[in-house]
Order: structure tokens, then C-alpha cells, then sequence
């Protein structure tokens, strides 16, 4: 017996398991008058909890054993980012295929009808892979084909995706958090957030702004590129000590974070790595911090702890190739 017809049959083994726990709990539930409603309903929500994980498991071992694709990734071998195109390099990994059979893959976007269609080209063992010119304003799904003059079959058993438009723009800038605090003299903003690097020349950060909103509208608008440098993973140890500085008023927003780190020794690192051991991460993480002092900045609006609270922030990311992400 295979190692799949073994997990099968424990499943199926598990279930007759189940189903005679469930007969038991009920013989008791009409038997047994002195047990307590809300007892019988916990065990009752058991039985029905390992019913669901047993039936999960089976689903996903029979879908697994379905699938005859064993990996199918992609990397973007090159970018026009004013056309918004990409093209694609696509690589299929197949667990088992016929022979003299062709595979190819159809590609479609949300909502298209009629998919792309390729041939893959057969790059030695059980790898396939191929090039595609596709437009980076869409995702897409992926079904991989093995034709031969038998017809076509499907190899994927279930749709794959491939997030152009996800990877290259709505991820750009992930885990995006902002915070505000006032004092007597004063109002601090920071934003922090983690940048993927794309390695596509011109996907890089360009500028990072600061606008300050009244009443709704746009009142000023404050240039912070300058502040904004990937942080070293231990960076953590001061920032927070950076954050009282500004807060008390010790330091003001010509400091950067690395200017009072190295005023107060201390050495950083290159960049924060976001990968857990053994991986590498396209991500680096950016604090950005801005304060308004209210004996200086804006006068006109005479600004106390109490009415600076008629201020709000946004925060604007802009990006070299005209890319822009707003918190």
C-alpha cells in the first residue's frame, strides 16, 4: 500500500471513528437526563469539530494527489513601467507527465473571457517553463495543460494565481502604521511602515510627504525624504529613546534618527531584514516622525493641546515611476 492509499485509509478509519463517538454522545444525551445541557453541547461541538478536520483532510490529500503540478513560480525578467508591461519568466515543476505530450499553460486576467494561451518549453527532467509579455495592472490565474492526440487534460487541480498587480503595486508597501501624540508645547506624528525591493530600476522611493490636514483640506504639506532610510534591525533599541527626545523637545525635525543615533553612539546595522531564519525578504523596514511645536509652527492658528486636535495627517509615499501610496 502507497503511501496515499495508507493516509486515505486512516482518514476513512478516523471517520468511522467519529461517527461512532457521535452515536455514543447521543446514546448518553437520551440516556443520561441528569447531564447538563451546555456538557452535551460541548461535546457535541468536539464531534462536529473533528468531523470537520477529518473531512478537510481528506479533501486536501485527494486534491493533492489530483494535482500533478509539483511547484509553479515566476520572476520578471524585465519592465517598461511607463507601458506598465512585464515580461514574465514562468517555470513548471510537473510531479509526472506523458510522454510525447505537450504542456502548456493558459493565462487569464480578471475578468477576461478568452485566456493566453503557451506553449511551455520542456527545459529538462520535469521542468517547463516560458517567457510572457503581460500587463502589470492585473492579476492573473493560471491552468496548466498536457495535450496529445488523446485530447487535453488539466494538471492543476486547482487554479494558480500570479499577482502581477498585487506584487509590483498594492504590496509595494506593507504593514503600514501611523500614530500621533500631543503634549502641552506640542504634536508628534510618525508613520512606519516595510518597502519591498522590487529590483526593477524605477520602482524606487522618490519622495515621502507629510500633508497636513484642517478641517479636511490640505493646509500644508512637508517634505520628509529626507528622514526616510531603511532601519536597522536595531534600530528598535533607541528609536523609542529617539521618540522622548523629539516629544520632550530636546531634539527637533533636523535630527534624523540616524543623526541621534550616532550622537548617542550608537552603531546600526545596514537594513532590517523581515525574514525568519533561513530566508531573505524583499522588505526593509521605515519609521518617519514629524513634530509641530506650537509656540513656532503656525502661529496664525494659535494651536493649544486642546484645538491642535482639529489637525490630521496623510502621509504620501511617491515613487519613481509615478506610483503613489497614501496612509
Amino acid at each position: 500500500m502507497d503511501r496515499s492509499k495508507a493516509i486515505l485509509a486512516l482518514l476513512a478509519v478516523n471517520m468511522l471513528v467519529v461517527l461512532y463517538i457521535g452515536y455514543t454522545i447521543n446514546s448518553a444525551i437520551r440516556s443520561h437526563d441528569n447531564k447538563t445541557g451546555s456538557e452535551l453541547r460541548g461535546l457535541q461541538q468536539q464531534v462536529q469539530l473533528l468531523e470537520s478536520q477529518i473531512v478537510n483532510g481528506i479533501s486536501r490529500e485527494l486534491t493533492a494527489q489530483a494535482d500533478k503540478v509539483e511547484r509553479l513560480d515566476y520572476t520578471l525578467t524585465g519592465a517598461d513601467l511607463a507601458q506598465k508591461k512585464a515580461k514574465v519568466g514562468l517555470q513548471v515543476a510537473l510531479k509526472e507527465v506523458s510522454s510525447s505530450a505537450v504542456i502548456a499553460v493558459s493565462v487569464r486576467r480578471d475578468g477576461q473571457v478568452q485566456p493566453l494561451e503557451a506553449v511551455l518549453e520542456h527545459q529538462g527532467g520535469m521542468q517547463y517553463g516560458t517567457e510572457l509579455e503581460l500587463s502589470l495592472e492585473h492579476n492573473y490565474e493560471l491552468t496548466v495543460w498536457e495535450r496529445s492526440g488523446a485530447g487535453q487534460k488539466q494538471l492543476n487541480a486547482e487554479t494558480r494565481r500570479l499577482p502581477l498587480l498585487d506584487d509590483v503595486y498594492r504590496n509595494r508597501v506593507a504593514k503600514a502604521s501611523t500614530g500621533a501624540g500631543i503634549s502641552n508645547d506640542r504634536l508628534n506624528a510618525d508613520f512606519s511602515f516595510l518597502l519591498k525591493d522590487l529590483e526593477i530600476p524605477g520602482t524606487e522611493l522618490e519622495k515621502a510627504l507629510l500633508r497636513i490636514r484642517k478641517g479636511g483640506a490640505v493646509y500644508d504639506e512637508i517634505d520628509v525624504t529626507r528622514h526616510a532610510a531603511p532601519r536597522s534591525g536595531r534600530y528598535a533599541e533607541i528609536e523609542d529613546h529617539y521618540k522622548v527626545a523629539r516629544a520632550s523637545g530636546q531634539i527637533d525635525n533636523s535630527v534624523t534618527l540616524e543623526q541621534f543615533a550616532r550622537d548617542n553612539s550608537f552603531d546600526p546595522d545596514r537594513h532590517v531584514s523581515t525574514a525568519k531564519a533561513g530566508e531573505t525578504s524583499p522588505y526593509a523596514q521605515y519609521s518617519l516622525f514629524y513634530t509641530i511645536e506650537f509656540a513656532k509652527d503656525y502661529p496664525e492658528l494659535k494651536l493649544t493641546r486642546d484645538s491642535a486636535g482639529q489637525l490630521s495627517f496623510e502621509w504620501v509615499l511617491r515613487f519613481k515611476d509615478g506610483y503613489e501610496h497614501l496612509n
